[in-house]
């Protein structure tokens, strides 16, 4: 989950929510274009609700965000 916010942390706004998704690969990148356009969010948070890999481990390793 994606959120966005826009008044010092008070109210936070869902701007993209994902499920199902899989990395097939060690270094793989996905974009993913925000699906609530037209909020002026200055402010951003991003909770990741469920990880797991069963065929791994539960461990959950980001290289980078990158916002554009």
């Amino acid at each position: 989950v994606v959120e966005g916010n826009n008044d010092g942390g008070s109210c936070w706004r869902d701007l993209d929510r994902q499920t199902s998704q899989k990395f097939e690969n060690r270094f793989q990148r996905k974009t993913y274009i925000l699906t609530s356009l037209g909020f002026p969010a200055n402010a951003f948070n991003f909770r990741f609700l469920t990880v797991r890999d069963v065929e791994s481990n539960s461990r959950l390793q980001l290289g980078s965000i990158d916002l554009y």
